[in-house]
């Protein structure tokens, strides 16, 4: 139970409801790189990731990953295809680290208390939002535009110049749907402007730009 009292999902829900919730669930474990799910997949419950994280992503003509989103601990996915009408997969999910989830059916999830559904609402609220900044960037004609796009959506979020993005350069780089060099000369172009400084996947950005 003390698992489920950290997850956003359940916040708000009382001890005896999570006592409930937890005898309810069922936990999976996948290896690193394993494929939870393919393209195609029917996938019927909601998950909600204990530890570890994940990669969600699809593919284009040529075979070239394009990354959707990374998910951590505590985030919920797979909620809008197992409460949608087909069920179907439109991505690839893979383990990017030694994961652990607690699986949820739909017909479950109904059954939980009213305070879980309003926060599953205002988290699909929040995806939305996110996959609209998404069709934003992928808009944008550059690998500049496109990498600022991502960093003023983060800078807002987290209300901060000082920017923690969830990608390494690999993962920005598909995120961003563009060559990895091209990401990095860019990056280096932006350092020596003075518009950004880079540490990792910390970002400090200069107030004068953004």
């Amino acid at each position: 139970m003390k698992y489920l009292r950290d997850i956003g999902l359940f916040d708000g829900v009382s001890e005896e409801s999570l006592h409930i919730i937890s005898q309810k669930v069922t936990i999976r474990n996948y290896k690193r790189n394993e494929i939870l799910f393919h393209i195609g997949d029917i996938i019927q419950g909601v998950f909600v990731i204990l530890e570890g994280n994940l990669e969600i992503c699809s593919y284009d003509i040529g075979g070239n990953k394009k990354l959707v989103t990374v998910l951590d601990e505590g985030e919920m996915f797979a909620e809008s295809v197992a409460l949608g009408e087909d069920h179907i997969s439109p991505f690839d999910i893979i383990a990017t680290k030694p994961l652990k989830v607690a699986y949820i059916t739909k017909e479950i999830m109904f059954t939980f208390p009213k305070q879980v559904l309003e926060n599953m609402i205002c988290i699909l609220s929040t995806k939305n939002t996110f996959l609209t900044h998404k069709l934003e960037c992928l808009n944008k004609n550059t690998v500049k535009e496109r990498l600022y796009e991502v960093l003023n959506f983060y800078r807002i979020k987290q209300q901060s110049h000082i920017v923690n993005l969830p990608f390494n350069k690999t993962q920005l780089a598909e995120y961003l749907c563009v060559n990895r060099s091209s990401l990095s000369r860019e990056i280096h172009l932006m350092e020596k402007d003075g518009i950004i400084k880079v540490e990792k996947q910390k970002y400090v950005l200069n107030k004068e730009f953004f």
